[in-house]
């Protein structure tokens, strides 16, 4: 994803739109975790699973930038007002690093100043250094950088999970019948025309079982989770 991409992302968390869809956890004061699906397009062939960012926001939580994880990478972006303001160094040491460690090792990024420029990567190698990564291939305008993760793994991670209420649970109840109503359109279509298979038995395997998510495990989630919040 190039930095208008990115930008695109932090747009549409100040101001959202229809073609951009995030699914936010905050997991810091100023930082949220978020899938976000771009170009949202579920017809056309290809991987529909969603991006991993992290959302860095201002005092005023206002997002002001964002680091794409690609696990082998981070792409970080940081609108022009904002940088120089030491947002990224402190998010990626005190929240996004630590939040890393709980999945990974090690992480690994690469800083190519034909893909930024000269000022952009010069600030880019600073921040790598101040968030602690060390290099480990430089090449003049292309580095590769690497930080072990285990002393990050002692930070606690101040996870919100904010809960929803039973409209909006009926609102998803909604989107998971109109899944389970296109599959047993594709499975009869498949079984009527290519004849019963295991694949066509898988289906109805899968339709049966998403049906009895759709109706009680649903309940069940926010049930169990509306008990465990009085709990506190």
């Amino acid at each position: 994803m190039t930095d208008k991409g990115i930008q695109t992302v932090i747009d549409h968390c100040n101001r959202p739109n229809k073609k951009t869809i995030i699914i936010p956890q905050p997991i810091g004061f100023n930082v949220d975790y978020g899938l976000v699906w771009t170009d949202i397009d579920h017809y056309n062939l290809g991987d529909v699973s969603p991006y991993k960012f992290y959302l860095i926001k201002d005092k005023s939580f206002k997002c002001i930038g964002a680091v794409l994880d690609m696990k082998t990478d981070l792409h970080w972006y940081i609108t022009p007002k904002s940088r120089k303001k030491g947002f990224l160094t402190n998010a990626l040491k005190d929240v996004i690093l630590p939040h890393i460690s709980k999945s990974r090792k090690e992480q690994r990024i690469t800083i190519n100043k034909n893909d930024i420029g000269k000022v952009n990567f010069e600030a880019s190698l600073n921040t790598a250094k101040g968030a602690g990564f060390r290099f480990k291939t430089d090449i003049g305008d292309y580095v590769e950088c690497i930080q072990k993760l285990a002393k990050h793994k002692k930070k606690s991670i101040n996870t919100s999970f904010q809960g929803m209420d039973f409209e909006r649970m009926g609102e998803l109840r909604k989107k998971m019948n109109a899944i389970v109503g296109s599959l047993w359109h594709i499975q009869a279509e498949l079984e009527m025309k290519l004849g019963q298979s295991n694949y066509t038995r898988y289906l109805i395997r899968t339709i049966n079982e998403l049906q009895n998510y759709r109706i009680y495990k649903m309940d069940d989630a926010l049930h169990d989770f509306i008990e465990e919040k009085d709990k506190l």
